[in-house]
């Protein structure tokens, strides 16, 4: 009779441990996620011609002041295929990645649920 009652514990205790072990949290990395608008002046290497790329880079805020936001790139686009090897991708990213830029300059995403929250923290404001 005690060992089937030490078996029944560990059988339920098995079961308590996966069930707590595949609930994990979904913590978000960023604070919140936007879009920003860079250009930069290039000059060609051979040629010695001058010219201007336009990157629009995904970014994600790690911390943020009243004016300045620190964000990290998540993923970007140059407006000229040349740009898109992975060299140049590591190397244009490097540019902005973890610097601190004006949190103005940066066109925030709002989702649904960031604007409901918005107004319900108004109305209990």
């Amino acid at each position: 009779m005690i060992w089937i009652g030490i078996l029944i514990g560990f059988v339920a205790g098995l079961l308590t441990h996966f069930i707590k072990s595949s609930k994990t949290e979904n913590k978000e990395k960023y604070f919140r996620r936007g879009l920003l608008h860079k250009q930069y002046n290039v000059t060609e290497g051979l040629t010695g011609g001058k010219s201007t790329i336009d990157c629009i880079f995904e970014v994600g805020e790690l911390e943020s002041t009243d004016t300045l936001s620190k964000i990290e790139v998540i993923d970007f686009k140059p407006n000229r295929s040349e740009y898109n090897t992975d060299y140049e991708r590591k190397r244009l990213s490097a540019l902005v990645d973890k610097s601190w830029e004006k949190s103005k300059e940066i066109h925030w995403i709002t989702t649904a649920a960031d604007k409901r929250n918005q107004k319900i923290d108004q109305l209990l404001n």
